[in-house]
Order: structure tokens, then C-alpha cells, then sequence
């Protein structure tokens, strides 16, 4: 149980962040850039909101507001990645080891960006407005209507693999952030592996746990893996 203990404590502390992570949520953004008229002889200089000094590969366990932050959120399911955060940072993250090992998980912020530049403006006489509007689409958990599902099995195919892992993940990623998530009541029973009413981070851990011991043959009941 030590060991479960360890595994555990690995995963909690790497995986889903449950705040904006990347391209796998919707986004929908406007902005509004107005630059107006400065007088003759005058100077203006403008600096981004919350512009700090970062470096390349920097990692923060949140942004801090400046652009150039990235999510990344990985996980590594023995024979392949999991990939939910910004495909950039995800990919960073897998090229710098972040992930090594099988079951190991990771998710956070990380800086590749460049600092803002300071743009010192003289005697401005134009104005424009520009305004962009940006929608991301998310992938979606698909729905399981009738009949119930094996513990573990969300998507109903009758094995558990990584897909299950990666939906029971999203569904996670997309409560937490408030985006209506269309799944099924037994798809949210057979995620609820332990069984505690809720699916959160430990039911991923269990999932990922009962998919490697099988992997490697070890066929152990969902009652010997819960076991506490």
C-alpha cells in the first residue's frame, strides 16, 4: 500500500488542473485595441497589463496575466501520451521528460513566449479599433445512453484503455471550469470508480492503476485495487 501511497501522491500532485487549460476547453474572446490621437511633440508609452520579465521554459503552477503563458496537462499511459493542455506546451512537456514513466502525469504552465516590448508613441493623429473575436471548440465525452457500464468503462466499449482515461479527465477539466459537459448518468457512475459520489483525480488514479496491472497481467478485481 506503500506504493499506492507514492503512485498517488505522483499523480494528485501533477494532474488536472482544473482551471483554464488550454485548447481543450471552449474559448470565446473579444478585444477591443483603440488608439487614439496624441498632440504634437508629445510622448505616450504603452506596456502591456501585468508585462513582467519571464524566460524561455519558465514553469508556474498558474499565469500570471502576461501572454506568452501555456498550459500544458500530460499524462503518460505506457505506451503513449495524453495530450489536454496547448499542443505546443504538451509537446514541450513530453520532449523535456516531464513525464517519463508509465502513469505518470503532469499539468501546469509554462513560459514560451517573449517579454512585451515597451512602443513609444509621437504625435499620433490616426484612429483605429480592431475587434477579434476567437472561438476554440472542445472535444466532447460521447454519450452512453441506455444500459448500465462496467466500473471504469465511460465510453461503453466494453474494455478500459486510455480513452477512458482521457474522458474521465475532460469530464474533470470541463466541470471544474463550469462548461456544461452532455454524458449520461451511468457514463458518470461507471467514472465514479471508487465510488465516492464525486469523479475526481484519485477515480483517474484507480482507473489508470486497474488499466497498467492488466496491461502487464496482473488481473486483479476493481475490489483488490480500492482496497484501502
Amino acid at each position: 500500500m506503500k506504493l499506492w501511497r507514492k503512485l498517488l501522491a505522483a499523480v494528485t500532485a501533477g494532474t488536472i488542473c482544473l482551471g483554464s487549460i488550454g485548447a481543450m476547453l471552449s474559448v470565446s474572446a473579444e478585444t477591443e485595441l483603440d488608439s487614439s490621437a496624441v498632440s504634437e511633440n508629445s510622448t505616450e508609452v504603452k506596456a502591456s497589463k501585468g508585462a513582467h520579465t519571464h524566460y524561455y521554459g519558465e514553469l508556474a503552477s498558474s499565469s500570471d496575466g502576461c501572454a506568452g503563458w501555456y498550459f500544458y496537462c500530460v499524462g503518460n499511459n505506457g505506451v503513449n501520451y495524453d495530450m489536454m493542455g496547448d499542443p505546443i506546451a504538451d509537446k514541450y512537456a513530453i520532449n523535456n521528460g516531464f513525464v517519463p514513466n508509465a502513469l505518470d502525469t503532469a499539468s501546469g504552465w509554462v513560459w514560451l513566449g517573449t517579454n512585451p516590448p515597451t512602443i513609444t508613441t509621437t504625435k499620433v493623429t490616426t484612429k483605429m479599433t480592431t475587434k477579434t473575436t476567437t472561438t476554440t471548440t472542445q472535444p466532447s465525452v460521447p454519450t452512453v445512453k441506455e444500459g448500465s457500464l462496467d466500473k471504469g468503462d465511460i465510453d461503453g466499449s466494453g474494455s478500459l484503455d486510455s480513452t477512458d482515461v482521457f474522458y474521465s479527465m475532460l469530464y474533470i477539466a470541463n466541470t471544474a471550469v463550469g462548461n456544461t459537459v452532455k454524458i449520461s448518468k451511468e457514463q458518470i457512475t461507471a467514472a465514479d470508480v471508487d465510488e465516492s459520489s464525486s469523479v475526481d483525480a484519485t477515480d483517474v488514479y484507480y482507473l489508470m492503476y486497474y488499466i497498467a496491472l492488466h496491461g502487464v497481467g496482473v488481473n486483479v478485481s476493481w475490489d483488490n485495487v480500492l482496497a484501502k
